[in-house]
Parts: structure tokens; sequence; C-alpha cells
């Protein structure tokens, strides 16, 4: 009974105060919060990935619901060093203590936020709305909460004024950057209506490259490594380097 009052309050938190959960000595709130702030952020992110799921349903809602919290963790874990190393470049004195802190009520922010979203996109999902719409809903309501994580964990990080804000910029774009990649490693998230369920697609190019391509069959030009893949060029090798 404790253990349930003492995760509402902390959910609560993550709400309503967040920055009440990166003061003081950040060892002893890692300590105190650290496990609990983990377990918000994996189970809310899960939750919103089975709604995710819920788009293709059946085993699509498992694999969902597993790669979401790795999407949201990831990012994070290779990205801590470079935003201290960023942090201390503009001035900005840290620990990795109040990095991972910082970080950690963030994400699980972060994570809360999409869970509570979670009603109103399974909503839309069970309106049977177009694949590309299920997609940029996707996109909106992690990109939304992503900044909601971000603008937390850099409210937590200590420091003021110039060398913050740069190496708050900075640290966005690292961590964007990171995110971008996870998200193309791990898909699909939600599987296309006629296309065969797996848990992860062959790895190919990068992210980039996929906007990129994009991009330019959007209007009109089918060159690039998906056209080629789907075999939407007469003569592939006119597009090889």
């Amino acid at each position: 009974m404790t253990a349930s009052i003492g995760a509402l309050d902390t959910c609560a938190r993550l709400l309503r105060e967040p920055v009440s959960l990166g003061r003081g000595d950040p060892r002893v709130s890692l300590e105190k919060y650290g496990p609990l702030l983990l377990a918000v952020a994996v189970v809310s992110a899960a939750v919103f990935g089975g709604v995710v799921g819920t788009y293709r349903g059946g085993v699509q809602l498992v694999f969902a619901a597993v790669k979401l919290p790795l999407l949201w963790l990831i990012p994070i874990l290779v990205t801590l060093p470079a935003v201290r190393a960023l942090h201390r470049v503009c001035g900005v004195d840290v620990d990795y203590g109040q990095v991972a802190l910082a970080a950690l009520v963030g994400t699980a922010r972060a994570a809360l936020v999409l869970a509570v979203a979670s009603p109103a996109l399974w909503l839309l999902y069970s309106l049977h709305v177009g694949y590309h719409v299920a997609v940029l809903a996707l996109c909106g309501s992690l990109v939304a909460a992503g900044g909601v994580g971000l603008h937390t964990t850099a409210r937590i990080l200590p420091g003021s004024g110039a060398g913050k804000a740069v190496a708050n910029m900075l640290a966005v774009a690292a961590v964007g950057v990171v995110f971008a990649q996870s998200g193309w490693v791990l898909r699909p998230f939600i599987a296309r209506p006629r296309a065969e369920v797996s848990f992860m697609r062959t790895v190919e190019s990068d992210v980039f490259s996929s906007v990129a391509a994009s991009w330019r069959s959007a209007r009109g030009d089918y060159t690039g490594w998906d056209a080629r893949r789907q075999g939407l060029l007469a003569n592939p090798e006119a597009d090889s380097p």
C-alpha cells in the first residue's frame, strides 16, 4: 500500500512539479527516486506502445509495447556523456549525477505524458484512420512528449545565462539525432495493413537518407536507396554512386 502511494505521489509530482524531484544531492535523489522513475518511464512507454500496436493488432501490439521503452531510453543513455561535455564546454559545471537525475526525471515525465495521451490515440485509431494519418499521430505524440521531457531536463540542470542556453540547444540537437536514428533502427512501430508483421526491419541506409528519398519521391523523383528497394527504378544501376 505504501509503495502504491509512493508511486502515485511521484507521478503527481512528475506532472505538477517535476523540478522538485531534481533538487538536493543528486546521488541521494537517484537512490531515492531512481528505480521508481525508471519504472514509471518503462511502464508508461510500454502502455503507449501497446496502444500504438492496436492499429494493426495481434502480435504487433506486443512488439510495439516492447520497443517503445527502448526508443525512449536508448537516446538518453547514449547521449548522457555528450550532454555533460556540452554543458562543461559552455561553462556550465555539472557532474554525471546531476545530468543522470535530470535526464531520468525528464524521460519519466515525457513517458507519463504519453501514457496520459494514450486514450486519445486509441480513440483515433479506433476510427480506422489511414496508415499515414496513424504514423503522423504517432510522430506528433513523440515530438510533443519529447519536447516536454527536454524542457524538464533543462530546468533541472544547474546554470543560467547564455552558456546554459547554448548547451541546451546543442544537447537537444544531439538527443534528437540519436532519437531519430533509434526510431529508424527499431521500426516498425505501426505495421502497414498489408505488410508482413516483423519485430524489426532490415537496416537500410539511415533515417536522414530515408527522409531525403521520401522528399524526392513526393516531388516525382523516384531515385535513391528506397526506390531501388521497391523496384521503382527502370534501370537501378543508373542511380548507383
